[in-house]
């Protein structure tokens, strides 16, 4: 089953299969949206999963059994006639894009987190557009999320701690929380050692990034 999507600056047609791959195998217990992100060139679409072991991204392009996250929600979606037979999700999908003259979707897994790539037709593409996002920015953002997440439900989480549980470097850590400090997403309360992180909304987070430019600002 086919749709195509459409915004002011992107056009471009994908199979319904990965929104259903992520409705389907998305990990609800960390209260992490489904996030979907069009761009000029590419469209990404990234949920929260926990692969079964030994499973990885370049394991998920090959022939696999099928493992839904959410069974009650897979069988929902086959009884609707929307999935066919499980375990053939990633293969329908790249029989879709390859129809379609598109490369096949690139899947990345980021700790607990995995996002799919799906390049835009060359045709689909308009002149007037603004200057895209890279992967590594879409993936700059699962990971950002994924920290959010984490603080959420223990303030107290220092960078090591943080690593361990997304399975991810110290130093990418790091670089995220650098991130959201600046862009006022969290907040240091108190010192390094029994200090804690506050989640500011986004309103907060405006508030507190205006505040930096002082009186003299132009805004």
């Amino acid at each position: 089953m086919m749709f195509e999507w459409k915004c002011i600056h992107f056009r471009v047609k994908v199979s319904v299969g990965p929104s259903i791959n992520a409705l389907a195998h998305n990990n609800y217990a960390r209260s992490v949206p489904i996030q979907i992100r069009i761009e000029e060139n590419a469209m990404y679409i990234s949920n929260s999963c926990i692969l079964p072991s030994g499973w990885n991204a370049e394991s998920l392009m090959r022939p696999h059994r099928s493992v839904p996250f959410n069974p009650s929600i897979a069988n929902a979606f086959y009884r609707e006639g929307y999935i066919e037979a499980w375990g053939r999700g990633i293969q329908k999908i790249c029989e879709a894009c390859r129809e379609l003259g598109t490369p096949n979707p690139e899947y990345t897994v980021l700790g607990d987190d995995i996002t799919v790539k799906f390049t835009a037709l060359e045709s689909a593409k308009t002149s007037e557009v603004k200057k895209p996002k890279h992967q590594g920015d879409v993936l700059d953002d699962v990971l950002d999320d994924q920290i959010v997440s984490e603080l959420r439900k223990d303030a107290k989480l220092n960078q090591k701690e943080l690593a361990n549980r997304l399975q991810i470097s110290v130093s990418s850590i790091q670089r995220a929380m650098h991130r959201l400090k600046e862009s006022g997403r969290i907040v240091r309360k108190g010192g390094k050692r029994y200090g804690h992180w506050v989640i500011q909304t986004e309103t907060q987070a405006l508030e507190r990034l205006l505040g930096a430019e002082g009186p003299n600002s132009n805004l």
